[in-house]
């Protein structure tokens, strides 16, 4: 079955890279435009309250008529801010036009500054039918207030101007943040190349081809080294693979020998049997019978010293199979070692994600505070309006201020609800990241499952050598009992050829000797068969590797 293809290493590190810098990055930025824009409104009606303060300084000393507007048009020219004097409670002088000459302030300006002997700044105050920012201060004369002086902006261009340095942040933000994506893309680029040819290597390994890595060799980190060690492993497998298979040809050869010595064996064992069977048939034919035997007692002395030769060089040839076999198993101990590092090595980055989700969890009990806290300073704000009103015209300056701390409590509740959203995309980021770091931990616990199969693949043709070595062991004992059985039949030669009158009597310890002969062959033929079956699956097992 096809295995379904998942999100690339790639793709899940810059996801884990960029999406919490984005969800961060957002929160900040949503913050930053809020008290940017607080700040620069904040600054506007510092900046209007001086040039207000300053307006009326110089005005109290010019001398001109009611609706003469030079002096105010001239400070617009120059600062770009709406200038009125007022006389009492109505415009005496205005660079907004003699239109507005002769009309009157707003209620809560007269309540404030008129009265109150305040003065009186706002963000959002109706002139002339347009929203401005305004800063009224009372001019007073011989302890009296007798009008007062204007500086305004309308909010439009205010606000224009704050949107123009709000988009400049945003701006510059944006490329801060393709910088940071671009470097991202390159190092996410670099880390999947690296894990890639790790990868193609072990994927040729298992195909039973020996590539070595070529690429991402000078690394420091752990995929550096694991792919030396993979190079390691790939260069001693390949060496071990290569003494393995021509080991296997000599021992084949060596099986396809002691099975034709075997034969030869057996076959002479039979010539001997039926020779000694004619001495007992009769005495005629003893003599011509006993040089036939002793002819192939000499067969039987060669095939036995060619048995032992081929079974001493079959044991080094074993010997050193079973020494390459253990080295290839420490070899791939050593790799199943580098691939448990990685896994650990993943885990403290799961804990570190699970770290950042725990301080989001403490940024949100942060948030609930801010929210209590607004929610405090709003009841505060209402039980100040009450006793305002409870105050009359005395305390309606002091409502105004508890209006405006209720209405700014709201917007500190609205952000920290703002805060809350972000914080909770920000927490499933962070629960995406600790799945995604689980699965490439799977991965890494597979590609171990791999590796252990292969130990134990290799333990397996280990114990299959050992086997092989026994049964080496056995051939030569078998050998040696055939020397004796050959030493035995000389010995009955010899007192056939000097005592002719005990010819039934030596036929008959021959013939229980070649007894013994035909069932050492027959033991002989049967290890030599088995050592030859052995050989073949050998050479079949060494025939995945392609080196």
């Amino acid at each position: 079955m096809k295995e379904k293809k998942g999100l690339s290493v790639k793709s899940q590190i810059l996801l884990l890279a960029l999406l919490p810098a984005v969800a961060v990055g957002f929160v900040l930025l949503a913050l930053a435009v809020i008290f940017m824009k607080n700040g620069l409104e904040d600054e506007v009606i510092e900046g209007l309250l001086a040039s207000a303060y300053a307006y009326r300084e110089g005005g109290m000393f010019q001398d001109a008529e009611e609706g003469d507007n030079s002096f105010e048009e001239a400070l617009k020219k120059e600062t770009g801010v709406d200038f009125t004097w007022f006389e009492g409670d109505s415009r005496f002088a205005s660079s907004l036009g003699s239109k507005v000459i002769g009309t009157k302030a707003a209620d809560e300006v007269i309540q404030a500054v008129l009265k109150g002997r305040q003065t009186f700044t706002s963000k959002k105050t109706k002139v002339v039918g347009e929203d401005y920012f305004v800063a009224y201060v009372p001019v007073i004369e011989n302890g009296n207030v007798t009008g007062m002086a204007f500086c305004g902006k309308p909010r439009s261009e205010v606000q224009s101007m704050i949107w123009r340095s709000i988009a400049q942040m945003l701006i510059f933000g944006a490329i801060l943040f393709i910088v940071a994506g671009v470097i991202a893309y390159r190092v996410a680029s670099v880390f999947a190349a690296a894990i890639n040819a790790m990868n193609e290597s072990i994927t040729h390994l298992a195909n039973g081809e020996f590539v070595k890595a070529e690429k991402y060799l000078d690394r420091k980190d752990e995929i550096g080294s694991a792919l030396r060690q993979t190079n390691i492993l790939v260069g001693e497998l390949d060496r071990v693979v290569g003494d393995v298979k021509d080991t296997t040809k000599i021992l084949d050869g060596s099986a396809n020998e002691l099975d034709k010595t075997a034969r030869k064996i057996s076959d002479t064992a039979e010539n001997v049997a039926t020779a000694v069977h004619e001495i007992a048939n009769g005495a005629t034919e003893q003599a011509e019978d006993i040089q036939d035997a002793m002819e192939n007692v000499g067969y039987i002395d060669s095939a036995v010293t060619s048995v032992s030769t081929n079974t001493d060089t079959l044991a080094k040839t074993t010997d050193a199979m079973k020494e390459s076999s253990i080295a290839s198993e420490q070899s791939l101990h050593e790799l199943e070692k580098s691939f448990d590092e990685m896994s650990r090595n993943i885990e403290d980055i799961a804990r570190s994600i699970e770290e950042t989700g725990n301080a989001v969890n403490v940024v949100n009990e942060k948030v609930d505070m801010i929210n209590s806290i607004a929610s405090q300073t709003n009841l505060l704000a209402l039980n100040a309006s009450i006793e305002a009103a409870r105050a009359g015209e005395a305390g309606k300056g002091f409502a105004v201020v508890a209006t405006e701390i209720g209405s700014l409590a709201t917007d500190s509740n609205s952000a920290a609800d703002e805060i809350r959203g972000e914080m909770k995309n920000l927490l499933d980021a962070s629960k995406q990241a600790t799945e995604k770091a689980s699965e490439v931990q799977k991965i890494g616990f597979e590609v171990t499952e791999v590796l252990r199969n292969t130990v134990k693949s290799v333990h397996d043709m280990l114990e299959s050598i050992n086997l092989t070595v026994s049964n080496v062991a056995e051939i030569s004992d078998n050998a040696a009992s055939c020397q004796t059985s050959k030493n035995a039949v000389v010995d009955v030669m010899s007192s056939l050829s000097a005592i002719s009158e005990e010819n039934a009597a030596s036929s008959q310890e021959t013939s229980a000797a070649m007894s013994e002969l035909n069932t050492s062959v027959a033991t002989l033929a049967d290890s030599a068969q088995q050592l030859n079956e052995l050989a073949k699956k050998l050479e079949e097992d060494m025939e995945f590797f392609k080196s």
